[in-house]
């Protein structure tokens, strides 16, 4: 097993078994949209694992539409934690970049190129991330597409996390899962644009997968801590922002 491997093995355990933890709340009617969040985390990176995916898309036809709603989940993870990572980090400037008309705009077009692009290629058969395709020039732009849409919310979000990591008024557990959250954004920006300019090697698997692991370790801190809060007596003037992230 590679290190790539071994990471994105890691990034799909982490990411379901914390998705299963938020289960309780969600069924209780408790900020079901990070859960949803989680799932469909789990759902992005499981679909990248080939053995989950050459099961899966078999049931879909067998020509790659997993692909298509792998890109789809995580657009969909990215909208929720950008929009709720603005309201936890206090960037307002930042939620309307992701869900005001820019960002609307930005996701419609993305989302119209990746389904163009996607039909636009021929993929008569299962392969996982595409790579028995790899050499067309579609399938290089949808790639491409694909890591857009993260890297700007991701760009929009990275800087204020990192600036409440640095913030003495928030407790340390906040201030550590932000920076967590900040540093795993930062990389999807950093990855996105060497992966415009050049072969990453195995770094192509490092960097997401890690990335992944540090925002969910990073959500799963700040979600305790607020679990921790709620059984205190008189919870804090910054639960608040707990909340938009627990």
């Amino acid at each position: 097993m590679t290190a790539g491997v071994a990471v994105q093995m890691t990034a799909f355990g982490i990411s379901s078994l914390f998705a299963l933890f938020r289960l309780p709340d969600a069924i209780r009617g408790r900020n079901r949209m990070m859960f949803a969040c989680m799932v469909l985390i789990s759902v992005s990176v499981g679909l990248s694992l080939p053995a989950i995916y050459t099961a899966v898309d078999p049931l879909l036809g067998g020509v790659n539409v997993a692909n298509l709603f792998l890109r789809m989940a995580l657009y969909g993870v990215f909208v929720i934690l950008g929009v709720r990572a603005a309201a936890a980090f206090d960037a307002d400037w930042a939620k309307k970049l992701i869900i005001g008309p820019i960002g609307l705009v930005v996701l419609g077009i993305i989302v119209a190129l990746t389904v163009g692009f996607f039909v636009a290629s021929d993929l008569p058969a299962t392969s996982t991330s595409l790579y028995a395709y790899d050499e067309q020039v579609s399938v290089q732009v949808y790639a491409m597409l694909g890591r857009l849409y993260p890297a700007y919310v991701a760009a929009c979000v990275c800087a204020p996390a990192l600036a409440v990591s640095r913030n003495a008024r928030y407790r340390l557990p906040h201030r550590i899962g932000a920076g967590l959250m900040g540093t795993g954004l930062g990389i999807v920006v950093v990855f996105t644009a060497f992966a415009l300019v050049a072969d990453l090697g195995a770094f192509m698997l490092l960097l997401p997968f890690s990335a992944v692991i540090l925002v969910t370790v990073g959500l799963a801190i700040m979600w305790m801590s607020h679990r921790r809060q709620m059984l205190r007596p008189r919870p804090s003037p910054l639960a608040e922002s707990y909340r938009n992230v627990s």
